[in-house]
């Protein structure tokens, strides 16, 4: 059977569609190759919301409100948001992609196979999507207010688990929205879910995603949800007034703690509750520390594999779900042709030669020989392929690429994209989104890990494409060394920029005085008065 249904072929600028992964009652959902910088090309994800749903103007509006902070959040727990944008109609989505399921799906399995998820690895995952979830609804804008953001529509189908047993929220960004189409019975479906108040239409909060997260964690734990088989009008009734009994009242087998967990997530009155996701996930922690259980990804990818076999297909025949963690395999131009077809210039063209302003970003991270100091390799592997793989999530969404020399050390060179008129801009939004990430990814640490950025001004000389990308480009040797001197010198906590970049974009952010720093050689390196 082919994955792609018949239908009217979608064709969207920019991106290679390769097939269709699914469609649901909001959005169909492509994966789909896109040209990055250098030469590189990113495997994602594409939602292409229903043109029922985007014709509202409420709905459009809410839309790109909501995609516009998906792409600000940066968090290993959490489907990283790429872009929103219009195509002739169409409202899209590019989000990050991995071959895995939901936990909707996870949970169909265990009933097909008659086999069930661990206690602990069921409490692990509920942790993690908490981790994400706190994350969010910490984040403050540029000028540290809060953004009061709240998910609204935390459900099996929007946590999602790859195949490495990796753990993610999805579907920030759209959730809000999703709940105000009119469309008959469009809450059904997730009416479990809802907190009391949320169910009763009053004002949430945070502790209105723990509520529906502790709704997750009972259905794990007891195998049922916590309203039984209500349905209909019973089920609002118990839903408005959370009138759940504790899971151990179905399974005498779920341990008392996590039932104690469960229960306090699913408290009634939202004070009653745990007040932060991040008290939820330490709660949970503890639990596993004390009942002496070893659990980790690690524990997660073995119980996928046991539940849907190597193929991680189970028994369920649903078209599969959209998956989402990063996939990261660079293509060089000599391949680009396989994928864009006529985008590769036949040898008889005149190649455009094109030279142009940079900004080149230089980045250290602190705090990995502290951590191997009290965790073993293996974690600080996960710690680092985690935390790298978020950076590169960030850089990427600027239209940059990390070059890493090292395990802690990396450049990049933004405004080698199609418009690289606001390169200085780009790379100044992507140290504040490292430092923001890093502070919040090391709450979840026993060490502090964090980066010393330098931001110089440079010249680039390459290749121009058909969409304006530059190829094969060569880097002049002054911001090289600018960079290294200057990156070498940037406390850790700290960005640093030099003067060039600092006068292009002085309005736009918050400054403080750095000191003026002596170079000796740098006549002899051609470096500018004014870089």
């Amino acid at each position: 059977m082919s994955d792609t249904p018949k239908q009217s072929k979608v064709e969207i600028s920019g991106f290679d569609l390769q097939r269709r992964l699914g469609a649901g009652g909001m959005a169909e959902v492509y994966l789909a190759k896109k040209r990055g910088a250098e030469g590189t090309y990113k495997q994602l994800v594409v939602k292409r919301i229903l043109p029922e749903h985007s014709a509202s103007r409420r709905f459009r509006h809410m839309f790109v409100e909501e995609a516009h902070l998906a792409t600000r959040l940066n968090h290993p727990n959490i489907v990283q948001v790429y872009d929103f944008f219009h195509h002739d109609d169409d409202l899209l989505l590019s989000m990050e992609y991995v071959e895995g399921v939901d936990l909707g799906k996870l949970k169909r399995a265990t009933r097909n196979t008659k086999k069930r998820l661990p206690f602990w690895v069921s409490a692990f995952i509920v942790g993690e999507v908490a981790k994400g979830l706190h994350y969010a609804h910490e984040r403050k804008d540029e000028g540290g207010l809060p953004l009061d953001i709240v998910h609204r529509d935390v459900s099996p189908q929007n946590v999602l688990i790859s195949f490495g047993g990796i753990v993610k929220i999805a579907d920030f960004g759209i959730a809000t929205a999703n709940l105000f189409r009119e469309e008959a019975g469009v809450l059904k479906g997730k009416f479990s879910y809802m907190s009391p108040e949320q169910a009763r239409g009053e004002k949430v909060d945070r502790r209105s995603d723990i509520y529906a997260l502790g709704v997750v964690l009972y259905e794990l734990l007891a195998g049922q949800s916590p309203y039984g088989s209500l349905k209909e009008e019973a089920l609002a009734e118990a839903v408005r007034y959370g009138t759940a009994k504790a899971p151990s009242t179905v399974d005498a087998d779920v341990p008392p703690k996590l039932d104690e967990i469960t229960m306090q997530a699913l408290a009634r009155r939202p004070e009653d509750r745990f007040q932060t996701s991040r008290e939820l996930a330490a709660a949970i922690a503890r639990a596993l520390l004390e009942a002496r259980q070893l659990v980790d990804n690690t524990s997660v990818e073995e119980t996928m594999t046991d539940i849907l076999g190597r193929d991680g297909g189970g028994d369920d025949d649903e078209e599969p779900q959209r998956t989402l963690a990063a996939v990261r395999k660079p293509r060089t131009a000599a391949s680009e042709s396989s994928i864009l077809g006529t985008a590769q210039q036949s040898p008889s063209k005149r190649i455009v030669r094109e030279v142009r302003h940079v900004a080149v970003i230089k980045l250290r991270l602190e705090g990995l020989d502290a951590l191997r100091e009290v965790q073993s390799e293996a974690a600080v592997k996960r710690t680092l392929e985690s935390t790298r793989a978020t950076l590169d999530d960030i850089a990427y969404k600027r239209g940059a690429v990390w070059s890493w020399e090292s395990e802690t050390s990396a450049w990049a060179v933004v405004g080698l994209m199609a418009n690289p008129s606001r390169a200085p801009n780009e790379a100044a939004l992507i140290a504040v989104d490292t430092h923001e990430f890093l502070a919040s990814h090391s709450e979840d640490l026993p060490v502090q890990v964090r980066a010393s950025i330098a931001v110089v001004r440079g010249i680039v000389a390459g290749e121009r494409d058909k969409q304006g990308h530059l190829r094969h480009h060569s880097l002049h040797r002054p911001a090289n060394y600018l960079a290294e001197q200057l990156g070498s010198r940037t406390p850790f906590g700290k960005t640093w920029v030099a003067g060039g970049v600092y006068r292009l974009m002085r309005r736009e952010f918050r400054w403080c005085d750095g000191p003026a720093i002596d170079l000796d050689d740098a006549k002899s390196h051609n470096v500018p008065d004014r870089m």
